[in-house]
């Protein structure tokens, strides 16, 4: 694929989650949903990023400083995603490409799928290609309408669609790959007149149909990755899943977990075949097990290494420190940043 850009959009309030702080700082397993969505991004040739921010921009841009490479654009009055997509033109303005534009709190899309969205977007040469999905019963989705060809020709959101079609299965995820100067065009020609008076950025679909361009889309089939946050509840539910799949993967790669259902394990722990590890644990962090060592009961590791055939006996808390192998932690003993224990 061809290098794009991107606009992340994470202005909005996320007035269900009932709290003042913006929906995009929210952590999922430890990360920031708009960080999760940022570093997926960069795992693309991506040329540029501009976050579009808004209400608690100031803390959506610092939850960010680990990314240099991100410019920001401000929408001040929330007036709808077509209209958010806009604020971000004038870094765009001498820009010949493809943009992706992505939602901030959708933390689980992956770049394998943000690749294949944009091979399929660069191969058939769209002006816009749309991500979609399918349920039995899409809910407050965006429909997708085809006609009877099957070529994508609108998107009618949830409050402005007819009973027939909010029978349609098939909803738009909010993943979009556009090229720059029609997307930007469109944006100029859309209107509010709808039943939330806002400038829908579903909107520049219908634009390019009647302008007779090219319109695409892939459907996605792990519905987890266009899983969004609306609620606290929603939330709660999507980490429980995430992290539920974690432990799964290590269960059927010969590691042993009591009572998974108490167990906590991050994204970025790595574990050998052979372990054991006891019910109430949590490991976070860069935490390594070698092959054959025990973590019993109630333990918090975060950035350790326990060597092989090592035994915490439970209660343990270890942070930034090494165990050897061979080792035996006693009931409660504690080790934070002991250099005594490094390899």
């Amino acid at each position: 694929m061809t290098a794009v850009a991107a606009i992340i959009l994470a202005a909005g309030k996320g007035t269900r989650m009932k709290s003042d702080r913006a929906k995009v700082v929210f952590e999922l397993a430890g990360k920031t949903l708009i960080e999760r969505v940022v570093a997926t991004t960069n795992q693309l040739p991506c040329e540029k990023i501009c976050v579009v921010v808004g209400h608690q921009k100031d803390t959506v841009i610092k939850a960010l400083e680990d990314f240099p490479n991100l410019v920001f654009a401000m929408q001040d009055k929330q007036l709808g995603t077509g209209h958010a997509v806009l604020m971000a033109e004038p870094y765009f303005k001498d820009y010949k490409g493809d943009i992706l534009v992505l939602a901030g709190d959708v933390p689980l899309l992956k770049s394998e799928t943000l690749k294949k969205l944009t091979e399929k977007h660069q191969q058939t040469k769209a002006a816009c290609t749309v991500l979609t999905a399918q349920l039995e019963d899409a809910g407050k989705y965006g429909r997708i309408l085809r006609n009877e060809e099957g070529r994508v020709i609108d998107i009618v959101e949830f409050k402005d669609a007819t009973p027939e079609q909010l029978q349609i299965k098939e909803f738009n995820t909010g993943i979009w790959c556009f090229q720059a100067e029609p997307l930007f065009s469109a944006l100029h020609q859309i209107t509010n007149h709808n039943a939330q008076q806002e400038y829908y950025l579903t909107d520049v679909l219908s634009v390019l149909v009647k302008q007779g361009m090219k319109v695409e889309s892939v459907l996605l089939d792990d519905l987890q990755q266009a899983s969004g946050i609306n609620s606290q509840q929603e939330l709660a539910e999507l980490e429980d899943a995430f992290l539920t799949e974690i432990k799964e993967r290590w269960l059927n790669n010969g590691v042993t977990i009591h009572n998974p259902s108490s167990v906590y394990i991050g994204e970025d722990v790595i574990i050998e075949p052979d372990v054991t590890i006891e019910a109430n644990s949590i490991l976070k962090g860069k935490t390594f097990l070698e092959k054959g060592c025990y973590i019993g009961p109630n333990c918090y590791l975060e950035n350790a290494t326990i060597g092989t055939e090592a035994i915490l006996r439970g209660y343990n808390v270890i942070i930034e420190a090494n165990v050897h192998a061979g080792e035996i932690i006693d009931w409660g003993e504690k080790i934070l940043e002991d250099t005594m224990f490094q390899k």
